[in-house]
């Protein structure tokens, strides 16, 4: 099938047990394969218990690939913190993440550190300085199997670490390895950031996913931010990376995606 958008689109989503059976989930993937999505980005609470090839073939079904382990369900499932104070809670989740590196490499995939970053702390130095030493280690493991790690830029209301574009890619410029990716996404900067396309010109290089989101957490559309702007900035950079359509669901899955899609459309085409 051919590439209608200019940047390959994915869309994050909850992978139930019951994959294969759940006729929500074969609808909505199906809707997804006729708005020509090319992946997804899977929210699975325990992906110790997929079956990895199943699962390859499953999305295959659709056109489909996963492009991210989105580790938030799981993080919010078992609290895991790589900027926890408490050493042991911050060992604990940084070998909990490895597991996640582990499952995404056996697609190519990559894996987004949003809540798995931990949440707002007592000492934000400490936290920022903690997560370092937790992205270090993740890092290292990372690059044996060269599977990215996005540490996404999520608000100050969600969490003392990596809240602006600034704050995220000081974290991960030391690094120099080509794991360590930034994650810019829509609704956070609509809070944080003074200057979106300014922003985005100063780490154009740093980011190979671009979450949309609307400024009311839903999908595109739903709200007040104008994205055709956003979309013409990427065409004239000639951004190379993926859209990843993330949000709160207002309707349901199948309208929301729908009025979305049809709102993007004449600018992304």
């Amino acid at each position: 099938m051919d590439q209608p958008y200019a940047f390959p689109l994915e869309y994050q989503t909850v992978l139930p047990p019951d994959y294969r059976s759940d006729q929500e989930t074969l609808q909505n993937f199906g809707l997804l394969q006729e708005l020509s999505f090319s992946g997804v980005e899977l929210n699975i609470i325990e992906p110790d218990s997929i079956d990895i090839e199943d699962l390859k073939d499953f999305l295959s079904g659709f056109g489909m690939v996963l492009r991210q382990f989105a580790s938030g369900l799981t993080a919010k499932a078992f609290n895991i913190s790589l900027s926890s104070l408490n050493d042991d809670h911050r060992k604990a989740s940084v070998n909990q993440c490895r597991s996640y590196i582990d499952f995404a490499a056996a697609f190519d995939a990559g894996v987004i550190l949003g809540f798995a970053k931990g949440g707002v702390s007592s000492d934000p130095d400490a936290a920022r300085t903690a997560y370092m030493e937790s992205l270090k280690e993740l890092v290292g493991h990372a690059e044996q199997s060269s599977t990215p790690l996005l540490t996404e830029a999520t608000n100050r209301y969600e969490t003392s670490v990596a809240n602006t574009l600034d704050d995220t890619f000081d974290l991960v410029k030391d690094f120099d390895s080509k794991c360590a990716r930034i994650l810019p996404d829509t609704f956070h900067m609509n809070i944080e950031e003074k200057d979106t396309l300014g922003i985005l010109n100063s780490y154009a290089d740093r980011y190979q996913l671009f979450h949309f989101s609307d400024n009311n957490r839903f999908l595109p559309g739903h709200g007040a931010i104008d994205f055709q702007p956003i979309v013409e900035f990427l065409k004239e950079d000639q951004y190379q990376g993926w859209i990843g359509l993330e949000g709160n669901i207002q309707k349901n899955v199948r309208d929301d995606l729908r009025t979305s899609i049809n709102y993007l459309r004449p600018f992304l085409e």
